[in-house]
This record gives C-alpha cells, structure tokens and sequence, in this order.
C-alpha cells in the first residue's frame, strides 16, 4: 500500500514537472515579458529590456507588448545600439503599431538631425553604399617624395591638413610622420602631362582608399604639379587640391553639386582653381562633423564615439543608392571623358542588381583609364560582376589582371570563393589556406577552410586546422562556428 501511495505521489509529482515544462516551452517568451515588466516598474529599465529582446526574440509577436518595447527604447538614452534596434523594429517583417512607432520617431530624429546641419552635402559621402572614415586620432600622414618639390609646395598641403582640423573644431587631429606606416600618403606627380584632345579632361589629383577586408588600411594622394601648359602650378592652387583631396582622404567619397563647396567637382581643367586661397564654407564644416558623428561601417579602429547610424543621417539603402547613381550620372555629363563616373555608375547598378548594365559602364571605364591604378579597380568590379551573373571563368580571368597590378587578401578570398563555386575544391583550399596563414586570427578563413577538408571527409585535416586556429584564439572555442564540427573541434 505505502508502495502504491509513492508511485501515485512519484507520478503525480512527474506529470506536475512535465506540465510545467510543457506550459514553460510554450510561454517563455510571455514570461520573460512579465519580468520585464516587473524591472522597468522598478526602475531598472536596462534590465528590463534586455528582458523584452529575450521574449522578442523567443517570438513574441503581440503588438501592445512590441510597442511597448519600442517606447521603452525612445525613453533610454538614444544610444547606437538602440538606434539599430528601432530600425529593425521600423524595417522588420511585422509591420504594426510597434513599428509604426518607431518609423515616426526615427523619421523625427532624422529631422531633428538635419535641421541641425541645414548646410550639408553628407548623402555624396559614402564609398560603395558605405560610410568610410578613420576611427582613431590623430590620422598620421607622409609624403612619399617630398623632395622633388620646393618646401613652399610642402607647406602649402601642411597648411592644408591644418584647416581642416581647425574646421573640425579640433575632433580631427592630424599628426605628420617622416617615416613608418601613415594612415594618408601624399605622393607628387612630376611628369609634365602630354597636351589634352579637345574634350579630355585633366585630372589634377585623385585620391584612393586601400582597404582589407572592410577594414581602412591607408588613403593614398596624389597631386600633378604642373598643369597641362608644363607650368608648375601655384602655392595657392596646390593648397586648394589638396583641400579637396583631403576630405576625400578623411573618408568624403563623392562630390558636391554646389559650386561653393569645396567638394564641388570642377567642369574643366582650368578651374583647378583661381590663384586665391579657397575657404571652407559652413556647408564643408557642417559635413565634416556629421561624416565624423556617423558610426562607420568601414574603418580602422572603432576608439571614437559616434552619434548617428548611417541610416538616420542618410536613409535606408535604396536612399544611399539613390544618391550614389545621382552623383555618377551628374559626374559623366561634366566629365564623360574620365572613368571615375562610370565607375561609380556601375558599383550603383551592382547594388540594383544590373549587372549587365554594370560591366557595359565597367568597359567604359576601363576604354578611358589612363593608368593602372584606375585599371585595377575597374577590373575588380568586373570579377565582381561575373561573379553575381555566374561567368566564374571570366570573373577568374579579371582578378589574375588585378594581381598583375597589385595583390591584396580579397582578391585571394574573391578567388577561393570563385574555385568553391567552380567546385574547384583544391584551389579553392590553396587560397583559403594563404588566407590562414596570413590572417591566424579570422574565424571565417579557418572555418571556410575546414570546411572543404570536412566534405573530403578529410577529418584530421580538419581538426588540425581547428585545432591550430583554437591555440591563437581560445575565446572563439564556444563560437557556433567552431561547434559545428562537433568532437573535431574538442
């Protein structure tokens, strides 16, 4: 009998576990709601929040509980992380009272933003729909070459690295280095150019970004001194390219429609200016600092604090991309001779998914190049293109032509990608294996890697890969990436 009462008790005390668990599974996300709400009622609102993403999270959907959340972010301080959070409240599949809440705050803040810097032409900034810009001060810079010029010539571009600090009311700090590695290099053009066809155009300098693998690694100036005539050009007029090249330099990709501003792209030759010194206008200033309060999404340290997520400063992706064929189709009808528009042009219609229209721009480019740093980069966004409308042999043949020029990690990872498409796995191995080896620290490289040894069934292959990636970095050894290859990874 006493036998019979525990089994009944023992069964009973099952069944009470089972059900709870059952209702716990189905109801978690109700749960974490209510301790939610029982944090913010007694003012611990950071906690409380972290609470209501867990229940989001677990697919809490009801409205009154997401609109909840959502004017529980608007009342915290308005941090980057809460900006991003609201955004995807705003973009997100459901659409509702949450949603709508949030759109309309993040439409006001928007606002609010540019009614604060009335003056600005920040929607030219980004490179490729991205903001890019130096995450660490001071920015250092040298010159290559300082000695085929007279000092006068130096100073002048000294000069103009010091205006805009001061127009940045000292958040921009410039440091010049004699030698080391700089984040801006300032390199002269000494040759005398050979005499313009009518029509062709005369780039006096131009400015290009050297990335890897989404992270700025340095800017690159360069600046012809002496004009089409072989007249070397004034202390004034150099000073004012080299205004213009530095913004660029500073992360300002694009250009002005605005003929006042400093980044208005000039209509011909001679405009490279009046032998006067240019000053940097409010809308200049005012674009600086707002390019400089954006969270970047290319850059080489994150030690600054930003404001705004690019999304409020310059709208949604479409907005970006929008603007960026704008300013390529404005740059060809002034300049239809230089590649740089049709460049442009063409990394807009890669973001609209025209690639057939991209590589009929690229091949343009390509026709009006006049040196190879020009040809490397329209050859890339040629392999590129290939790549997304599958023509991997073509795309292959574009990157060879870059690495003749110069070689870089995300032509070797381009390639790898490439081979893997082309189930090349052997190929595709020998990049991501010179990608490890150079970069021991990128998850991505390593598991990419052990990947293609897995599908061989190659396991030890695999685990020594792990294994070797798990010395260098072991707080990536509870990373899902890692966990994939379950006991290999042990």
């Amino acid at each position: 009998m006493k036998i019979g009462k525990v089994r009944i008790i023992f069964y009973t005390l099952l069944l009470t576990v089972l059900l709870f668990a059952l209702y716990y599974h189905n109801n978690t996300a109700s749960i974490y709601s209510y301790f939610g709400d029982f944090l913010i009622k007694n003012n611990q609102s950071q906690k409380g929040l972290d609470y209501y993403e867990k229940s989001i999270s677990l697919g809490n959907t009801d409205s009154k509980f997401r609109e909840k959340y959502v004017n529980t972010i608007i009342n915290q301080p308005l941090t980057i992380d809460s900006q991003e959070k609201l955004v995807d409240i705003a973009e997100g599949e459901i659409q509702d009272s949450a949603s709508s809440t949030a759109e309309y705050f993040l439409y006001n803040l928007k606002r609010e933003i540019h009614n604060k810097y009335p003056l600005n032409y920040i929607r030219q900034a980004p490179f490729n729909q991205k903001i890019m810009h130096w995450g660490q001060m001071p920015i250092t810079y040298s010159f290559k070459n300082p000695h085929i010029v007279p000092e006068e010539i130096v100073k002048s571009v000294n000069d103009a690295f010091d205006e805009w600090e001061r127009a940045s009311s000292c958040r921009i700090k410039f440091k010049r280095i004699n030698s080391g590695i700089a984040d801006i290099y300032v390199t002269f053009i000494e040759e005398k150019p050979n005499q313009l066809k009518e029509g062709e155009k005369f780039v006096v300098a131009y400015t290009t970004p050297i990335l890897q693998q989404n992270k700025l690694k340095n800017m690159t100036i360069k600046l012809n001194i002496y004009d089409t005539e072989g007249t070397i050009y004034s202390i004034n007029q150099i000073y004012n390219t080299a205004l213009h090249e530095i913004f660029h330099a500073l992360g300002f990709m694009g250009h002005s429609y605005q003929k006042d501003n400093i980044m208005y792209m000039s209509k011909d030759k001679d405009s490279v200016m009046n032998d006067s010194r240019i000053i940097l206008n409010d809308a200049d200033k005012s674009t600086l600092e707002l390019l400089y309060k954006i969270k970047p999404d290319i850059t080489n340290s994150n030690d600054l604090k930003y404001e705004y997520i690019p999304y409020l400063v310059l709208g949604d992706n479409d907005d970006i991309n929008y603007s960026k064929i704008n300013e390529a189709k404005n740059y060809i009808r002034k300049a239809p001779r230089l590649s740089m528009g049709y460049i442009d042009l063409a990394e807009g219609l890669v973001a609209q998914k025209k690639y057939p229209e991209a590589i009929g721009n690229l091949e343009k480019a390509l026709r009006l190049a006049k040196n190879n740093e020009i040809r490397s980069i329209i050859y890339y966004n040629l392999a590129i293109s290939h790549f997304y409308i599958t023509n991997y042999d073509l795309a292959l043949d574009y990157v060879n032509l870059v690495q003749e020029i110069k070689d870089g990690d995300d032509l070797h990872l381009l390639k790898a990608e490439i081979y893997t498409k082309q189930k090349n796995s052997d190929m595709a191995a020998k990049e991501y294996q010179y990608l490890v080896e150079k970069n021991p620290n990128n998850i991505d490289y390593a598991v990419n890697l052990a990947g293609i040894y897995y599908n061989k069934k190659n396991y030890i292959k695999v685990r020594t890969i792990i294994k070797t990636f798990l010395e260098k970095n072991q707080s990536q050894k509870n990373n899902p990436k890692i966990k994939q290859f379950g006991i290999l990874a042990l």
